[in-house]
């Protein structure tokens, strides 16, 4: 966990894994839109024009999350006495809806289709050979962009990371379809498109809740307010804790806590006290932490 932190105490302008894995995913998302669009309108795919619709939209978010990420980069100053980290939640909340337009439009075209009768492709075999290739890159940059989410607990990454994954699904109902053709039943991948738009409005909507709770300031996850919990009892130099408060700001898990010390303890002696905690949850805890840290005398009453 120490060495997670450390890592990402060393990340500079020059060498930001952030904008590196964003970009990555921008170089993708302009390559496949080519391929998709192009391809689908000389092969008469509908099905592989309206996935290259959906690597636009990821294209947009991609574009977003580096807004978001610029913004919430940006240090504390005098009317934002604690950073700028909102603008990140806000950005992964875009996205979120961005993700939830794009599910509920991928449902409504299957749903039409389905009913009205479905064109097919007239190549399969290049419906098939883009499609696989879109799957292969989505796959691969949403592994890349959600390992580093977690690494440096990003909800804007992690919402990006989840747009790849659904541009890589709706590519995959891409060859569910050409697989129908091959079978000679043209409406497989629009009955696919419903289960997948179904899917992946669930996760925007996952993720918007998420985001949400962000902006309204809820607690830490039980698992983080648990890690925290389980480093102040390993702190030895104090007698014990109360009145533990959390909450997320983006990336940022700002936290609270009353310690108890010895009563005979001086004031120089429990503020140095505090200053060893606060180092100690930092450098033991994997996220970056804004802490602030009461000193009582043991045989106080709590609050």
């Amino acid at each position: 966990m120490p060495e997670q932190a450390s890592k990402r105490e060393e990340i500079t302008p020059g060498n930001n894994p952030e904008k590196r894995v964003v970009y990555l995913g921008l170089i993708i998302n302009i390559v496949l839109i080519i391929a998709k669009l192009t391809g689908g309108i000389l092969v008469s795919s509908l099905a592989l024009v309206a996935d290259g619709i959906h690597s636009l939209t990821d294209l947009i978010t991609d574009l977003i999350v580096l807004w978001g990420l610029k913004l919430a980069a940006r240090p504390a100053d005098s009317n934002h006495p604690y950073g700028h980290g909102k603008l990140e939640t806000l950005a992964s909340l875009m996205v979120a809806l961005t993700l939830l337009v794009v599910s509920l439009g991928i449902m409504k075209k299957a749903f039409l289709c389905l009913l009205h009768g479905a064109p097919h492709p007239v190549n399969l075999t290049w419906v098939l050979a883009i499609a696989l290739i879109s799957v292969a890159l989505k796959e691969f940059i949403y592994k890349k962009t959600i390992a580093l989410a977690k690494s440096l607990n990003s909800p804007a990454l992690e919402a990006n990371a989840w747009h790849h994954r659904s541009d890589a699904l709706s590519s995959l109902v891409v060859l569910v379809g050409a697989g129908a053709g091959w079978l000679g039943w043209h409406g497989g991948d629009l009955a696919a498109g419903l289960v997948v738009g179904g899917m992946i409005a669930f996760v925007a909507l996952k993720m918007g809740y998420k985001g949400l709770g962000q902006l309204l300031e809820e607690a830490a996850s039980p698992a983080i307010q648990l890690e925290i919990e389980t480093t102040l009892n390993q702190f030895p130099e104090i007698l014990s804790w109360h009145h533990l408060r959390t909450r997320r700001l983006g990336r940022e898990v700002f936290l609270d806590v009353h310690v108890l010390v010895p009563g005979e303890m001086s004031v120089a002696a429990g503020h140095e006290l505090a200053h060893r905690l606060e180092e100690f949850l930092k450098k033991t805890l994997p996220y970056s932490l804004n802490i602030i840290i009461h000193v009582e005398p043991y045989e106080a009453e709590p609050d």
